[in-house]
């Protein structure tokens, strides 16, 4: 019975020599072929656990190093040996004088010496076997740079693939890597280039126009398509990417990224929870950053949305994961409660772009945050103890805001309607009371007080529940007082 022909790589022929080379008994038929198949094995386990610790050392090269981790975690032990005996290097002595009084004596120190290489004459040698019967192959000199200018030949990059100074940033590439596109059908990778492109239009469009409404087009697809679950890690990569990119971009590029994020949100035939990981720092990125958009301001940028409207739409979007996985993780609100309060109660800092006061929009952002995170993160980071919070804004608006005066400056705004969930709301039959202007700046500051001037039922519920907690707090130090001798 002949014996079974193994599919594999490595040759039989091999173990046939090695068997000839060691004083063993020949080989029966077919052992040499499974042999072979069962090297080839040991060869894929080494190499899969050698592949292991390149992957864990970010390396995209299989090292020798690897190889040897690997043997080692297999207990296999390694049997090196060198085809030939490696050359003893040459070493030539420097005599050096002492620099001791005592000793006149010269020392000598050893070193191996470099060898010079004439380029000139090494170009003249004829060249490898290999490569002299390969077709094409052959010397060539041309000049890299002449007097710092690159000379426009085929064998330089163009002038105008890389530019120096500050260019425009741009969404992250369309295109999917080598890697996805041997993983996903052709069609996928069509739905993928035709989808990302249509999210951001490459020019602001304006409604009613060809690129508006492929972008909603896409938008819908994001919103309603199952078959966006067969590319979503791909376009949850894109998505963060893209917006770590364009922070500087126009403001509508911008917004229109968040609204391809609350389009994912709201599919419900997706499974984005093992990607939120992904999604939040972008979002807080948008919320915080300063600057935010393109600086100094383009003459287009009238028609964009301004900062402030792109960081609430981000919020909205965040408030939109807490209340969709807060339940399922319970420190998630906790962590950006925690996160967007720090923000909010970092002090000043200089503006990077050279403005005489500091930049507003990393605190307006942080109360805009707060707000779309529910009442008791409001509570907790913008109200404080007994409306302490406030105090605390209102100061800080008096330092970011120049010409803040009896205008009301977007911070101040954005507190005001965080505040709305914690007070009821008027009734219909009830008339706006009558405000003491003095007595809000006295509890809250100047610059609050302005911004409920014409919200009578809005400071008087303020200052209402400001009194009660400060009874409660008076209150409950009593009751400590009282309990104290019984424990």
């Amino acid at each position: 019975m002949p014996a079974p022909q193994m599919m594999g790589i490595y040759p039989s022929d091999s173990i046939s020599e090695v068997a000839h080379s060691l004083p063993i008994d020949p080989l029966g038929p077919g052992a040499a072929d499974l042999l072979a198949g069962d090297v080839e094995y040991r060869l894929h386990l080494i190499l899969q656990e050698a592949k292991k610790f390149m992957i864990h050392g970010k390396r995209a090269t299989l090292l020798p190093e690897d190889v040897e981790y690997a043997m080692e975690a297999l207990n296999v032990e390694p049997v090196l040996v060198p085809p030939r005996p490696l050359p003893i290097p040459s070493f030539q002595p420097v005599s050096v004088s002492s620099t001791s009084s005592s000793s006149h004596q010269a020392q000598q120190v050893y070193h191996t010496p470099d060898d010079e290489i004439d380029f000139a004459a090494y170009l003249k040698q004829p060249l490898p076997a290999g490569i002299a019967s390969s077709a094409g192959v052959k010397w060539k000199a041309h000049w890299l740079a002449v007097e710092g200018v690159q000379p426009a030949i085929p064998e330089n990059p163009a002038p105008g693939t890389s530019r120096a100074g500050p260019s425009r940033p741009q969404p992250a590439s369309t295109s999917l890597r080598p890697q996805a596109r041997a993983q996903l059908p052709q069609e996928l990778q069509l739905y993928f280039t035709r989808l990302t492109t249509a999210l951001v239009p490459p020019t602001p469009s304006a409604p009613e126009t060809e690129p508006e409404r492929h972008r909603l087009a896409a938008l819908v697809s994001l919103r309603t398509d199952v078959a966006v679950a067969g590319i979503l890690i791909y376009v949850i990569k894109w998505l963060s990417e893209s917006i770590q990119k364009c922070l500087m971009a126009p403001t509508g590029t911008i917004g229109q990224l968040v609204d391809a994020v609350d389009a994912v949100l709201e599919n419900e035939g997706l499974f984005v929870e093992p990607y939120m990981h992904q999604l939040l720092p972008p979002l807080l990125s948008i919320i915080l950053t300063v600057p935010l958009g393109p600086h100094p301001p383009s003459s287009s940028s009238s028609s964009q949305p301004s900062p402030y409207d792109v960081r609430q739409r981000a919020a909205e979007v965040l408030g939109k994961i807490a209340e969709q996985y807060g339940k399922s993780y319970p420190g998630l609100i906790p962590r950006l409660v925690s996160t967007l309060t720090k923000a909010l109660q970092s002090p000043p800092f200089p503006s990077p772009l050279g403005a005489a006061h500091p930049p507003a929009g990393r605190y307006e952002g942080a109360v805009l945050g707060l707000a779309a995170l529910g009442s008791q993160a409001v509570k907790s980071g913008v109200w404080g103890k007994a409306g302490e919070g406030l105090s605390k804004i209102d100061e800080l608006a008096g330092r970011l805001y120049i010409d803040g005066g009896k205008r009301k400056n977007p911070l101040i705004r954005a507190t005001i309607k965080a505040l709305s969930p914690l007070i009821t709301a008027k009734p219909a039959d009830v008339q706006a009371p009558q405000i003491n202007m003095n007595e809000v700046t006295n509890a809250f500051g100047p610059y609050i007080a302005n911004g409920l001037v014409k919200k009578g039922w809005t400071a008087n519920e303020l200052l209402r529940l400001r009194k009660e907690e400060m009874e409660e707090g008076e209150g409950g130090g009593e009751g400590m007082d009282m309990d104290t001798p019984r424990i």
